[in-house]
């Protein structure tokens, strides 16, 4: 398909189907190149997962919502994945729930500090439905909330596990 721009392709099937008023969010600036400050072996290491995770007793992501859902859910990394829920209006959750570990590697995670390769994993996972057309909310308010939680919890690098 030589020629195709995906970008557009996507962009017009969201706003056809699902969000009229759908417009990517244009980042003029890119964030400096910013350097691992400790050695990875000493590295506390966080999970951002856009792939909708989220414990039973916690409300699950709001797939009717044509703009996507920008809220975020937390719990502890130490959850084991058979207690972790997936709600998604991106993809179909049933075959990612077989393995969590595919849009949510913690079980590798886990066993890289085991290991010693990191040094630890941080105390918390955040999680995002990947899914948001209108990102505003997300922007302004959902992530440097979260930004700032990972700053309070000392993290030195963040993985992100998009859908």
């Amino acid at each position: 398909m030589q020629g195709v721009n995906f970008a557009d392709v996507e962009r017009e099937f969201v706003r056809t189907k699902v969000y009229a008023d759908f417009a990517w969010r244009a980042f003029d600036t890119y964030s400096p190149f910013n350097p691992l400050r400790v050695p990875l072996q000493s590295a506390r290491v966080a999970f951002v997962t856009t792939s909708g995770a989220h414990l039973a007793e916690q409300p699950a992501f709001d797939i009717t919502a044509a703009a996507g859902d920008p809220s975020f859910r937390s719990f502890p990394s130490s959850t084991p994945l058979e207690h972790i829920q997936l709600s998604h209006r991106g993809y179909d959750t049933r075959r990612a729930s077989v393995d969590k570990n595919v849009v949510l590697p913690l079980d590798h995670l886990r066993a890289a500090a085991n290991d010693g390769r990191i040094g630890q994993v941080s105390p918390t996972v955040y999680s995002f439905m990947g899914y948001i057309a209108d990102t505003e909310v997300l922007v302004k308010e959902s992530a440097p909330v979260v930004a700032a939680r990972l700053a309070s919890d000392g993290v030195d690098l963040v993985l992100l596990a998009p859908t």
